[in-house]
């Protein structure tokens, strides 16, 4: 085939009917060019970016989390199991309290009385005791001397110094005195058991006055106090936050990227947020051994995750630098 150049339509001998027409086919090829070259450009990105890593290797000897100041034992929630008028508080927020002492009073007043009719028949019961242990001595006392007359009639009667019907006489008066005197030693033992019964029911009801006065179960101290004197107080229903006495340590939530990186025994350093400001340093004591959904820093409910955690401890080196549930970022040092 023979090269040539067009150099004009007159050269091609394009008739005039027909020229509108090559207008329009040279338009829609100039289009498909363009079309053709933006989309071999938008390919070549593509390409690009799907060689590109979707997450870059690690070299830093150091991974970031998030995290916040806690007790190494968790706050716990104060409540009740009995219901009642708030009638004194004892202890105030930031109060350091020992196991023991005494938090809040609800109003005992029924209590106190049922206490005090208990304590008054206890009192009762046992001078019954006393006045019965009087009358069995008295009859002991009886039947020793019956017991001697009775011997004593045996043998003058057995001299023939005495009559038989003398003798039988003081042998059924002692056996009246030696029933009287086992009836009366059955009579303490009652008593005794029926005491030892009302005790019994005084300690309940101490357990029960206990419920109203409401005390630490151990040492601490009180971060919130919500009770207000003289408000009603309903059964199990918080009424304070309490903060075991424990080590501070700080709760953190590393990614699952560098999740296995996390070694029990290496050293961080905490950081205030958003800053590298080195407010502390401490230990990993403790790294979970399971990922699990982000909770420290959710937002909302609904947030949307796409990145699991694992959760460490890093006992902190000094105790008291620190404002529980203050947000930190923790820096470990994967090379130790």
């Amino acid at each position: 085939m023979t090269a040539f150049v067009v150099n004009t339509y007159e050269d091609l001998a394009i008739p005039s009917s027909n020229k509108n027409k090559y207008y329009l086919h040279m338009k829609y090829i100039l289009f498909y060019l363009i079309a053709l070259f933006l989309s071999s450009c938008s390919k070549k990105e593509e390409i690009k970016s799907d060689q590109e890593p979707v997450h870059k290797e690690v070299t830093s000897s150091e991974i970031v989390g998030l995290g916040r100041i806690e007790p190494s034992e968790k706050l716990s929630a104060l409540a009740t199991e009995t219901g009642g008028i708030v009638v004194d508080i004892h202890k105030k927020e930031n109060d350091i309290i020992t196991k023991g002492d005494l938090i809040i009073e609800l109003d005992h007043t029924v209590q106190d009385a049922k206490k005090a009719q208990i304590e008054s028949r206890i009192e009762t019961q046992k001078i019954e005791i006393k006045v019965t242990q009087l009358n069995l001595k008295e009859q002991e006392i009886n039947l020793a001397n019956k017991e001697i007359e009775l011997q004593r009639l045996k043998n003058l009667h057995k001299n023939g110094a005495e009559t038989r019907q003398n003798v039988d006489n003081i042998e059924t008066e002692t056996k009246i005195s030696r029933a009287n005197v086992a009836q009366l030693q059955s009579r303490v033992m009652m008593a005794n058991s029926r005491l030892q019964e009302i005790k019994e029911e005084l300690k309940v009801s101490n357990k029960e006055l206990q419920h109203y006065l409401v005390k630490a179960l151990s040492d601490g101290q009180i971060m919130t106090m919500n009770a207000t004197k003289g408000a009603a107080l309903s059964p199990n229903k918080a009424f304070a936050d309490f903060i075991p006495k424990s080590k501070l340590v700080a709760t953190c939530e590393i990614d699952e990227l560098f999740a296995d990186k996390i070694k029990e025994g290496q050293k961080a350093i905490i950081r205030q947020i958003g800053s590298n400001k080195t407010i502390g340093s401490g230990v990993v004591i403790f790294a979970s051994s399971a990922l699990k959904r982000k909770s420290l820093f959710s937002e909302k409910a609904g947030d949307q995750e796409d990145r699991r955690v694992r959760e460490i401890k890093i006992l902190l080196a000094n105790q008291t630098d620190y404002l529980i549930n203050s947000r930190i970022e923790c820096v470990v040092q994967t090379s130790i």
